[in-house]
């Protein structure tokens, strides 16, 4: 790499940081209150847990062929920018759904939703495999668990404004949700400028390196990427099954404002930004798999905590946790993929491993909104029910699966698949 190549580098790592930031005030302002935006349209159990499948099946599907239309279009920047730009456009009819007919607006949410969702899916792949190109490895932990910092500060302030001024617009033309997500609309058309101004390091992609979804399936017990695959898509299986209904238990059930909802959830981003730096250099050093393992058992006891009291200091406690261990398992979880793959077969992986995981969380939200319905009470409500079940299933796959996984290291476990 010359010295004009080492300076777009090195300027594309800092407008990520840029792209992160506006894409972190989408997240606070949009994707943080779909759940509460489909409770206050009068959305039941059963249709938000439909609303939480479809958002993610229908991205998995497209995620089949994401590795094969970015290589049609020949870069991976393009369409990354032509995706998040479609993305913030589907922000406006999301926005607009309080001036629809009531009895078409949690249709209208789930189908917008799903748009908006997919086009977003369509850019991961290959933005997770142009910023595998762009971070020297040796330095993955470090400059993701700084970008994930910054990112985890500015949603969390981003969801603590949106949820203020939900409050502030408490009223039943839902005012404050069409202005929370026109707000993420602005932020992600300014996180696309960010993206359009990246570097992009030449990759040819040769015969040789092209593998079906049929070959991806039939190592994936084989294989250490496979396991891993098995591994992440189970236990997101699990969380799933309780995930959209935190929202749900605290609003309805508990009858929280949406000012009390959203300090509560806000604690899981500051926690996160606090256990970053550390989470970062651990993982440099011993390595992610060590990370995931350790945060995967945390994480599967957090549900079960729900059970013991709905007190709000005790319920921030238990979120301080969350954010501190999810922290550690979302920054590891990406870096041992980027990691595990070479650069000419790493979109194709990271396509293949979303549409695996995406069947995965649809599946979770399916089950999860019917055994709201079906399981009896307990502690007088369905949802903790539903809580325990997911945080037994989630130990269940940290310890059968997580334990055939092995640290990716300097092999490449993507190579042959």
């Amino acid at each position: 790499m010359n010295r004009q190549e080492r300076n777009a580098v090195r300027k594309s790592l800092n407008v990520s940081i840029r792209d992160g930031i506006a894409a972190a005030a989408t997240s606070g302002f949009g994707n943080n209150y779909v759940n509460p935006f489909a409770v206050a349209l009068g959305g039941t159990n059963i249709q938000i847990g439909v609303l939480n499948s479809i958002i993610h099946f229908i991205p998995a599907l497209m995620q089949l062929k994401a590795a094969d239309i970015t290589e049609y279009f020949g870069s991976r920047k393009k369409i990354i920018v032509i995706s998040v730009l479609l993305q913030a456009s589907m922000l406006i009819p999301i926005a607009s759904i309080p001036f629809f007919p009531k009895h078409f607006r949690m249709i209208a949410l789930i189908c917008f939703c799903t748009f908006y969702m997919s086009f977003e899916s369509l850019a991961t792949p290959a933005w997770g495999s142009l910023m595998a190109n762009l971070v020297p490895k040796k330095r993955l932990g470090r400059y993701f668990s700084r970008r994930s910092r910054i990112v985890s500060l500015v949603t969390l302030v981003t969801t603590f404004l949106a949820g203020f001024l939900l409050d502030v617009f408490n009223n039943p033309s839902l005012t404050g949700f069409t202005i929370i997500f026109l707000l993420a609309m602005i932020s992600r058309y300014i996180s696309c400028y960010f993206l359009s101004r990246m570097y992009e390091p030449p990759l040819e992609i040769k015969r040789e390196h092209y593998f079906s979804f049929v070959d991806f399936l039939k190592r994936l017990n084989i294989g250490n990427f496979g396991k891993y695959v098995l591994f992440q898509s189970s236990f997101n299986l699990s969380v799933h099954i309780a995930s959209p209904f935190f929202a749900v238990y605290m609003l309805r059930n508990l009858g929280f404002s949406y000012l009390t909802y959203t300090i509560v959830i806000t604690v899981v981003p500051l926690a996160a930004i606090l256990s970053m730096s550390y989470w970062g250099r651990y993982a440099d050093t011993a390595g992610n798999r060590k990370v995931l393992t350790l945060c995967s058992f945390i994480i599967s006891s957090l549900p079960a905590w729900w059970l013991i009291s709905h007190d709000v200091f005790f319920l921030i406690g238990i979120q301080a946790l969350s954010g501190f261990f999810w922290g550690g398992f979302n920054l590891c979880s990406s870096n041992f993929i980027y990691e595990s793959a070479i650069p000419e077969k790493r979109t194709r992986c990271i396509s293949y491993f979303n549409t695996i995981n995406g069947f995965a969380i649809c599946l979770g939200n399916l089950l999860g909104g019917f055994l709201a319905v079906h399981l009896p009470p307990v502690f007088g409500h369905r949802l903790l029910a539903v809580f325990a079940i997911s945080a037994f299933l989630r130990f269940l796959a940290a310890f059968v699966l997580l334990r055939r996984v092995k640290a990716a290291g300097n092999a490449i476990l993507c190579q042959k698949v």
